[in-house]
């Protein structure tokens, strides 16, 4: 049985899935930058947050190479002993900064949902599930980082002490994190379905935020690795679910890159934006009222045209990106149209626009 085991290994799927994920991450990231720039808007607290989501995510992501160059993937017992030990150190430190990592790409999502949508059901919504991620973002670091006493034997098992039960701490984990993710994610599908914007706009937008169940479906599918962990056998039993939770980690940056890539995917897409806009123009003519062409100029990846579209609810009144739009009032913007529907206000100003 032994001698099987030395010839099993999972390094090449894990050193492969990781690099490609990490790679991903940083390629959506620069477009997503590309776009701003191509808007002339100042980045603001989402984007730099998901910056440092993204260097967080390499951060893992190395780490987890460097695991797998030191044995992970394999059997424990067959990784000299040298190897062993930094294999336990390199997973201890993995743990507490895989957790911080999903911590901070859970609030650059917040933050963009509310720069999208700054109405008072988001600010609520994002203050909720923004205290409890912060919540489990410090109780998964202290347990992570105090799992055994002394604190030593957490990356060196033949140490005398006491640890936690490590698989049910890992199922403590995984249970609120994929919890937390969906409720980011169902949280706009409400405003967005209320939107003055024909079915097809309303799906289209939808479509794109539901991106982000990737994240879900990487946290669920990594949470049922858990159960093949094994305490006698860390090496080969971790590996799987590591690496899935930089996979998780790199989808979540992508996910919230994507809604911000409309400037980008316009490029590609004259010949039917200039249709869509058309018709939009069209129907606006014969009805008197126009549907929602874009959310912070195609941030919610639906772009018909060069309509910037304000919404105010209450009493405050301001641009999606949350600013405020005294000037929409103004005579000069050719182009206004107020439009009123479901306690909405939205003003369309072809000429409004944001630069550096």
């Amino acid at each position: 049985m032994a001698s099987s085991d030395a010839h099993e290994s999972t390094q090449p799927k894990q050193r492969i899935t990781t690099i490609i994920f990490a790679v991903l991450a940083i390629f959506f990231l620069a477009l997503r930058l590309v776009a701003r720039g191509m808007k002339h808007v100042h980045l603001g607290a989402d984007d730099w947050t998901l910056i440092l989501g993204l260097i967080f995510t390499l951060i893992i992501a190395g780490i987890n190479l460097a695991c797998i160059e030191y044995g992970m993937g394999t059997h424990t017992h067959t990784i000299p002993p040298e190897g062993q030990s930094m294999v336990f150190k390199l997973i201890y430190a993995f743990e507490p900064l895989y957790i911080t990592t999903a911590g901070i790409i859970k609030f650059a999502v917040l933050l963009m949902y509310y720069r999208i949508f700054p109405v008072r059901f988001i600010k609520i919504g994002g203050l909720i599930l923004g205290g409890t991620t912060l919540a489990w973002v410090i109780a998964m670091d202290f347990l992570a980082l105090f799992q055994c006493w002394p604190i030593a034997k957490g990356f060196n098992p033949m140490l005398p002490g006491h640890c936690i039960v490590l698989k049910g701490a890992l199922i403590g984990n995984g249970v609120p994190n994929f919890v937390i993710d969906i409720c980011i994610l169902a949280m706009p599908a409400k405003l967005i379905w209320g939107l003055q914007a024909s079915l097809w706009q309303r799906v289209s937008i939808i479509c794109v935020f539901l991106t982000g169940s990737f994240v879900v479906i990487a946290s669920i599918y990594r949470f049922s690795l858990i159960f093949i962990f094994d305490i006698t056998d860390v090496a080969w039993t971790i590996a799987d679910a590591q690496t899935w939770c930089v996979v998780e980690s790199a989808a979540g940056v992508i996910s919230a890159c994507l809604p911000t890539l409309a400037p980008i995917v316009k490029i590609f897409t004259k010949g039917v934006v200039s249709t869509a806009r058309s018709l939009s123009k069209s129907n606006l003519t014969q009805s008197g009222t126009a549907a929602l062409s874009q959310v912070d100029a195609g941030e919610a990846g639906l772009i018909c045209g060069e309509n910037k579209v304000t919404i105010t609810a209450g009493d405050s009144r301001r641009h999606s990106n949350g600013n405020y739009a005294m000037g929409d009032m103004n005579p000069n913007n050719r182009g206004s149209s107020h439009l009123k529907g479901k306690g909405w206000t939205m003003i369309s100003t072809e000429t409004d626009r944001e630069s550096t």
